[in-house]
């Protein structure tokens, strides 16, 4: 059984994603294989343009790519880096990325919730999580 992001967390991010995978015997698939190399992404160099967003989808903290348009899980080190692309765009360095300070306000609603309505984006306030979650009779 593969695990499916949002049954262990409310959200998850790369590290408890690739945390859960690898208890199922494919952490030496390319997925578990990048997870152990965030150690080396924190050793390249910071390109020092806007940070970029974090958002939630189907319980999963993700992070577009501004090149290709790959989609990549957030991580605790906030440091971006797309696996397709390989931020080629700036000459391989990483990309910072910013995550709401209601982070966990953010979670919580969204643990209320089926997994396929997991989401946020940036700009959705706490007011307006918790208006989408009353209209899904989990509010009152």
């Amino acid at each position: 059984m593969t695990y499916l992001a949002g049954t262990d967390r409310d959200v998850d991010t790369g590290e408890t994603y690739f945390e859960m995978i690898s208890k199922e015997g494919i952490s030496g698939s390319n997925e578990g294989k990048r997870k152990i190399q965030r150690m080396a992404l924190r050793r390249l160099p910071v390109y020092g343009d806007q940070p970029l967003e974090a958002y939630v989808n189907h319980a999963r903290w993700i992070v577009d790519c501004p090149n290709c348009n790959n989609a990549e899980f957030y991580f605790e080190d906030k440091l971006f880096w797309c696996s397709v692309c390989k931020n080629s765009y700036i000459q391989g360095k990483t990309r910072v990325v910013k995550i709401p300070n209601e982070r966990k306000q953010i979670e919580e609603i969204l643990g209320e919730r089926l997994i396929i309505n997991r989401h946020w984006h940036p700009g959705e306030t706490i007011e307006d999580l918790e208006n989408e979650s009353k209209k899904m009779g989990l509010l009152k």
